[in-house]
């Protein structure tokens, strides 16, 4: 039961208007009283209730002091960023859509996608949670360890509008002296450049006062690295005698990949076998389905070696099932996503043993994408060919007058993939 004083402190973070009411909550749905439990956003229209993440979670004596107004530093720094969030960005939001009668939560949603206050790591917070909500896991992954590394910087509460090209500058040689890849600063680095993109449409900051960009801040990039392989190294993997069958099924998942038209790993676990028509895979990028008004549909001929690993580790045939079986028990997309990365570390970690025990350089899910497309092009594969079957959209206007390549081509150019001919 909520007490007085819970009533008393919530109506400070309270707002009940036109149907639509917001409160604080400490959720204990999942976890017992005494334990941390996230503080959430608590709201409602025409009986549906939502939550949302304020990223702080307090234990039972920490919300009490919390509900007493404790002037304790670490109370107060939480009850200040909530404040502050409530009456800059949620109530402001929840505000007019309800007075306008068009609030919704898919509404509220697509604006506090956009929508931040002044508290960076409350930013990163609901952009994590945001992307979580839509299934992107991947993504709210990348924004999370973007977080954790700017908290490691600096452990003081931050602003956005603190982040100067000075303070970059300073981010960026921690980020050196503490041996960061170019490729892994530029993911923490875009990250936050999103968030500061997203707090100048909500007027948090202003245009003159962004330091990314020519004359500013530029995000490093590393000097390009080969990251395919020769077709003599890559027969080495094919043939490599594996010992275990979890480092064979990671190294048959990865010429999978490569055979493929170097299909990402994502695409690959989702393939069902209705994608499945006369002997070639059929199927469109996710990437493309969310990111791109031209939607391609990508043809892969189904080559000796990729049948033998789909008879080998593939699902029973059925229109319904996909045709590996690490999603079968998935129910959600959030599991999806998680069961889909945890098969990328997996075969990262093992695809490395491999090329180690074989003397070549380390190479990942990703060297797979890379290497379809270099070993086609050293083999005077027109590049229209190697665009179409990445799932590429055509750069100009002319492309638009050219057929598709058909199947005999098809099967002919992805044969020069073979180790064997």
């Amino acid at each position: 039961m909520e007490t007085n004083k819970e009533k008393i402190k919530s109506s400070k973070l309270y707002y009940n208007s036109f149907g639509v009411t917001v409160n604080i909550t400490r959720d204990l749905r999942r976890k017992k009283s005494l334990e941390n439990c996230p503080l959430k956003w608590c709201i409602t229209s025409r009986r549906v209730r939502s939550y949302y993440s304020t990223g702080i979670s307090l234990n039972e004596s920490d919300w009490i002091l919390f509900l007493n107004e404790s002037k304790t530093k670490r109370i107060k720094e939480i009850a200040d960023s909530l404040q502050t969030y409530y009456d800059s960005v949620l109530k402001t939001q929840i505000k007019t859509l309800s007075e306008n009668g068009t609030f919704t939560f898919d509404l509220l949603n697509k604006r506090l996608s956009k929508t931040v206050g002044d508290d960076l790591l409350v930013a990163y917070d609901i952009k994590i949670e945001n992307m979580k909500v839509e299934g992107r896991i991947g993504n709210a992954s990348f924004y999370q360890c973007s977080k954790n590394s700017i908290v490691a910087y600096t452990d003081k509460k931050l602003k956005i509008s603190e982040i100067t090209i000075n303070w970059l500058n300073g981010y960026y040689k921690f980020l050196i002296a503490k041996g960061i890849s170019y490729a892994t600063m530029g993911m923490y680095l875009r990250s936050l450049r999103v968030l500061l993109n997203d707090a100048i449409l909500s007027e948090v900051i202003t245009e003159n006062s962004y330091p990314f960009g020519k004359g500013k801040f530029i995000i490093p990039t590393a000097k390009g690295r080969d990251l395919s392989l020769e077709l003599s190294e890559i027969k080495k993997i094919a043939e490599y005698n594996c010992p275990s069958e979890t480092i064979e099924m990671c190294r048959d998942l990865w010429i999978f990949s490569f055979l493929a038209n170097g299909i990402n790993f994502g695409d690959m676990l989702t393939l069902k076998f209705e994608n499945i028509k006369l002997n070639e895979i059929s199927f469109k990028r996710a990437k493309t389905i969310r990111t791109s008004t031209e939607k391609i549909d990508i043809l892969i001929p189904i080559l000796k070696p990729l049948q033998e690993i789909i008879n080998k580790w593939g699902n029973t045939p059925s229109q319904k099932k996909c045709i590996f079986p690490f999603l079968n028990n998935c129910k959600t997309e959030t599991d999806r996503k998680r069961e889909i990365l945890n098969v990328i570390r997996l075969t990262n970690k093992h695809i490395k043993k491999v090329t180690a025990a074989l003397e070549l350089p380390d190479i990942s899910t990703y060297n797979a994408r890379h290497s379809y497309a270099t070993i086609l092009a050293k083999n005077r594969v027109p590049e229209s060919y190697i665009s179409e079957s990445l799932g590429h959209s055509k750069k100009s206007v002319t492309q638009n007058y050219f057929g598709s390549y058909n199947k005999q081509e098809r099967i002919t150019y992805n044969s020069l993939l073979l180790w064997n001919k």
